[in-house]
């Protein structure tokens, strides 16, 4: 009997860790906007308060292909001449980025415009 409400209690707290890494570890839209953006130019180093990292000023591109000039802060510099896709908070700070091989096609032809 014992041994069923260890392994309950188990499983519960395994649950509520999943949902909370689910929640908060990976940002929904409403915390932070995913940008498609080719890095072009070499980032600026910033130090702010307790941030280090790197200042980037770029044309961004949403999924459905609509662009803006974005200005955000990454903590590790993006490689010069390579595309990622990036999320960022609502304070300019790159929430996790990835980098991809080539735009979605959508964008790629408004970049190449």
């Amino acid at each position: 009997m014992k041994n069923k409400k260890g392994l309950l209690l188990i499983l519960a707290g395994l649950l509520v860790a999943l949902c909370v890494v689910f929640e908060y570890g990976m940002p929904s839209d409403a915390t932070a906007k995913a940008y498609f953006v080719d890095v072009n130019q070499n980032g600026e180093q910033v130090k702010k308060n307790q941030f280090s990292g790197y200042k980037y000023t770029l044309k961004g591109y949403k999924k459905d292909g609509s662009s803006e000039n974005i200005t955000f802060y990454s903590p590790d510099k993006l490689e010069k001449n390579k595309k990622f896709k990036i999320h960022v908070s609502n304070n300019q700070l790159v929430a996790n980025y990835k980098q991809v091989k080539n735009l979605p096609s959508t964008i790629q032809y408004y970049a190449e415009q």
